[in-house]
């Protein structure tokens, strides 16, 4: 029995693992195939042909033709069985950890509170899936169409059709649910991207002190809060001054700065020239 580490071990091209979303067809003509899986990604797997079943450490499932099941990472024992016509084929949708955070951060309104904890779940195939399939058979044909920004869309696509079809099934993927100190942190502080508010009012926010809120930020996010705060807020004034609607020096207070000479000397120091050099090069660049 092989051991499979997803998704890299079947992907062609090294770079594509470092995509936080990624999409791809899998077809086998094995008549049964059954492997050691490390997931190092949670995975959506749409079946459209074959049988396939399972094994986590405390459960079995089996996911039929017609059907979808969504993965947490970790270990897992499958095994394969094809159609009558000596056919397997599935499209498998790896997303990370991060990914789903932050699908849930923007759509916490239409999510509920749940107490489940499962490492996989199952839906099956309505008329609105199997056509969100048929769409991505089109893509996959054309792999120049799946950019990043598409992948995220369909991602997107269908992560908000399943919250929107039953908030407390999807919530109570396990992934969501081990850590959800760490989800509200991040909550807090993508929410207040754009608003003028200090370290210690985020800590206070989510319920931490400074020196706890910092330490967990660290850890998940890998920099300091002032030094990603200070990333995030310059990447969202750049792409106002991409606009021919926006006023160099009303940018400022839509970022989180108090005034617009604190908010010019930060954008100069990251970019190298001032918001208003910023605008006017731009928009002369797309003339």
């Amino acid at each position: 029995m092989k051991t499979y580490f997803l998704p890299d071990d079947l992907l062609t091209e090294p770079i594509i693992c470092e995509e936080e979303i990624i999409i791809r067809l899998y077809q086998s003509n094995h008549k049964t195939l059954k492997n050691k899986i490390i997931l190092n990604r949670n995975m959506i797997n749409l079946l459209i042909s074959g049988n396939k079943t399972v094994d986590y450490p405390e459960s079995s499932v089996e996911v039929k033709a017609g059907e979808l099941i969504l993965l947490s990472t970790g270990n897992i024992l499958t095994s394969e069985v094809t159609s009558d016509q000596n056919e397997f084929t599935s499209i498998l949708i790896y997303f990370s950890n991060e990914t789903y955070n932050r699908f849930l951060i923007k759509y916490e309104h239409l999510c509920s509170q749940t107490k489940q904890n499962k490492p996989y779940l199952i839906y099956q195939q309505d008329d609105f899936i199997q056509q969100y399939v048929n769409s991505l058979l089109i893509l996959l044909k054309h792999p120049d169409l799946l950019t990043a920004e598409i992948r995220q869309l369909k991602m997107d696509e269908l992560m908000l059709y399943l919250l929107q079809s039953d908030p407390e099934k999807l919530q109570s993927f396990r992934m969501v649910t081990q850590d959800r100190e760490s989800l509200q942190l991040k909550r807090v502080v993508e929410r207040y991207i754009g608003k003028p508010t200090t370290i210690d009012e985020l800590a206070f926010l989510c319920n931490m002190s400074p020196s706890t809120f910092k330490r967990r930020f660290e850890h998940l996010y890998n920099t300091s809060p002032q030094k990603w705060l200070l990333s995030k807020r310059m990447e969202l004034s750049a792409d106002l001054l991409r606009s021919s609607d926006i006023i160099p020096s009303q940018v400022f207070y839509r970022v989180g700065y108090q005034n617009h000479s604190s908010f010019s000397e930060a954008f100069r120091k990251h970019f190298g020239i001032t918001p208003s050099q910023y605008h006017t090069q731009y928009l002369t660049a797309q003339e």
